[in-house]
């Protein structure tokens, strides 16, 4: 669900201001091509920007192909490294499809723009406010002869999650809640800023927030209809926003060194998930800074909260912060067991029975309320810990960033007298040994039984056997070469 395909050189971007959009400026043949969804499967975004301390706003165009050396391959992580992927990541998929609608007038791909415009018309039949302002300027340039059909004031004012069965080419947010693509994208431009820059943490960084966002919605998309049919728009972009906001803040060391070292966070959170605490508390903080969004964009509207009540509101906080906490690896194997039996009892009542409805279905009834109340933080967790299920290419390059990350705690730890944590020293750790086993016995198994839920995730565990292959390969080469060096 998530591929790059370098047709050529690196774009050319203009920095917006945060109270709008990205604007994105292509030369000719100056694309990479991004499939975001199954509906809409070749829009052209990426940012590029030169580092910054604060990750500020400096409006300027910058070319990033002459900072990069001819010999560099420019692969999708080497890019991202230089701009806001969470920024446009987040407001391609929250704001769908009207974010893809304006990514694909911009690079003029009729093509693209035919589904983007299909898709918004007949949500508009459906019913919603900024489909149907769109629908009508369609039909006015249209009746007009002019060839920009809907470049209007109205498209600069939208973003959006379906009231609709199935993936009907987006989530039509704003027209579910009211909340505007500018708001979206000053959040997203918020939440970037309170991610570390990889030359800070070479893991836990902007670019791990924003895979985490895209992995979360590739997993949701594979529940097809059933997954539309099980949980509301508001759940979904509850979770989605979990994702984005779930390493906030990161201080590239684990829990163990907090915990080992005495920090002023584990003080605070008495060595109880302290970074994810610590995240979730830094959450809720965004979260309300982003309820403001609208006034401050001059806006009669309720920021990314849109026309949610107060209630509402509430929610979405707890649901928030309790999907961040699930995030915690130590309790990764606890919940893998509760979810294997509350698929169990799902499976066996299935077996029992005469109807073939699908699983996701069936877990909206009372006795299956554990297993419906956990399945989207669990995919939030699956997602946060799938960069082994990537594509190789990709796939190892975050494993370098992880273990990059890793050794620079150790080194930290040995310099102040402490006990180096397990996989953090760089003068005995295994990188292949520790794939293989992380693979076969964390995330491996774990999606096995999300597919038994989502069948559609099997194409993950197939990507999963072919990367451990290539690990345990890696695994006898390496030993290899150290008996050699000890002869």
């Amino acid at each position: 669900a998530f591929e790059v395909e370098k047709l050529s050189t690196t774009p050319l971007v203009k920095r917006a201001s945060i109270d709008s959009p990205p604007k994105i400026i292509l030369g000719k043949d100056k694309k990479v091509r991004l499939r975001i969804s199954q509906e809409v499967d070749a829009l052209t975004f990426l940012s590029g920007s030169k580092d910054s301390k604060e990750g500020d706003d400096n409006e300027e165009d910058i070319d990033i192909s002459n900072n990069v050396p001819e010999d560099v391959r420019r692969d999708e992580l080497t890019i991202t490294h230089r701009g806001c992927p969470m920024v446009l990541i987040g407001w391609a998929l929250l704001a769908s499809p009207y974010a893809q609608l304006a990514m694909a007038e911009n690079v003029e791909n009729e093509e693209l723009i035919g589904k983007a415009k299909d898709a918004i018309m007949k949500k508009a039949e459906r019913g919603g406010k900024y489909a149907k302002e769109l629908s009508k300027a369609f039909a006015q340039a249209k009746e007009a002869g002019k060839g920009e059909a809907g470049k209007t004031e109205a498209s600069r004012n939208i973003g959006s999650i379906s009231d609709s069965i199935g993936w009907m080419g987006g989530y039509f947010l704003p027209d579910e809640f009211d909340i505007t693509p500018r708001a979206l994208c000053s959040f997203f431009r918020m939440v970037e800023k309170d991610y570390p820059r990889r030359k800070v943490n070479p893991y836990h960084n902007n670019v791990h927030g924003a895979d985490v966002i895209q992995s979360t919605h590739a997993l949701i998309q594979m529940g097809e209809v059933d997954m539309a049919l099980a949980y509301t728009p508001f759940e979904i972009y509850t979770i989605l926003l979990a994702a984005a906001l779930h390493d906030v803040r990161h201080p590239g060391t684990n829990n163990n060194y907090q915990i080992n070292k005495q920090t002023e966070l584990s003080l605070i959170y008495n060595d109880n998930s302290v970074l994810e605490n610590m995240h979730a508390s830094r959450a809720s903080y965004l979260l309300k800074v982003g309820e403001e969004i609208g006034a401050r964009n001059g806006e009669d509207s309720g920021g990314i909260m849109g026309n949610m009540d107060g209630d509402q509101r509430k929610l979405v906080r707890t649901q928030i912060i309790r999907s961040i906490l699930y995030t915690d690896m130590s309790r990764h194997f606890a919940e893998v067991a509760k979810m294997k039996r509350y698929i169990d009892a799902v499976k066996d009542e299935m077996n029992g029975s005469e109807l073939s409805a699908p699983f996701l279905t069936r877990i909206g009834q009372d006795k299956h309320a554990k297993l419906r109340d956990k399945m989207l933080p669990y995919i939030l967790h699956l997602a946060d810990i799938s960069n082994p299920s990537k594509n190789p290419r990709v796939s190892i390059e975050w494993s370098n960033c992880a273990y990059d990350e890793f050794f620079l705690q150790g080194d930290k730890e040995a310099e102040e007298g402490m006990a180096i944590s397990p996989l953090c020293d760089r003068t005995t750790t295994n990188i292949a040994d520790g794939q293989v086993g992380f693979i076969n016995f964390v995330v491996k198994p774990a999606f096995e039984i999300l597919t038994q839920c989502i069948p559609n995730v099997e194409c993950v565990v197939n990507q999963l056997n072919e990367n451990l292959k290539f690990w345990e390969k890696e695994k006898v080469r390496m030993k290899e070469e150290k008996e050699m060096l000890e002869r």
